[in-house]
């Protein structure tokens, strides 16, 4: 994983000519791959994340009860820096994004730019039943407590690892329909 640099010089003999360069650099990265797609459960009620159809950057993530459609399938991809990763949407691309504007309470989708406020860390939850979601902008993680309803957006708060900070990463597995 990571970036492989290498350098190089060149010369280029001709009659009477010597044209070169110096320090070339060339920067690969290994193509990594993503994980999911992933439903997002918020443990202490529930409800999985949502684009409420968006289709545009600028909607805010919704919660809303789990059904598996692909407006609330998520994937984890890589974001260039180890161990934090952007979630994108798989219905539109989008990505969560939690703004550059640090007091803004809720979560949005915007166009994938890999800046720090569309990285987020996963922390294991305490018992090891789910997972804590960071902010990799901020430090704040993402909440949703036992009072959250359909259509609320989850909201940033600094870390105390209670339920309501704990989400659940589910494969949505089923069996193809009947023809």
């Amino acid at each position: 994983m990571g970036w492989f640099a290498a350098r190089w010089k060149v010369e280029l003999h001709l009659p009477m000519l010597v044209i070169g360069a110096e320090d070339i650099q060339i920067k690969l990265q290994k193509k990594q791959k993503q994980a999911g797609p992933f439903l997002i459960i918020a443990r202490a009620c529930g409800m999985a994340f949502d684009t409420a159809h968006v289709t545009s950057p600028g909607g805010q993530v919704i919660l809303y009860p789990p059904h598996g459609l692909l407006h609330q399938l998520w994937y984890l991809r890589p974001a260039g820096t180890e161990g934090e990763f952007v979630i994108v949407s798989a219905v539109n691309g989008l990505v969560v994004d939690k703004t550059t504007e640090t007091d803004d309470p809720h979560p949005e989708l915007q166009e994938p730019t890999a800046g720090p406020w569309q990285r987020w860390r996963l922390e294991n939850a305490p018992d090891g039943a789910g997972y804590l979601l960071q902010s990799a902008h901020t430090d704040q993680f993402l909440t949703a407590n036992e009072d959250t309803q359909a259509k609320w957006s989850p909201w940033f708060e600094y870390r105390h690892a209670h339920l309501s900070q704990q989400w659940v990463l589910a494969l949505p597995y089923g069996t193809p329909p009947k023809k």
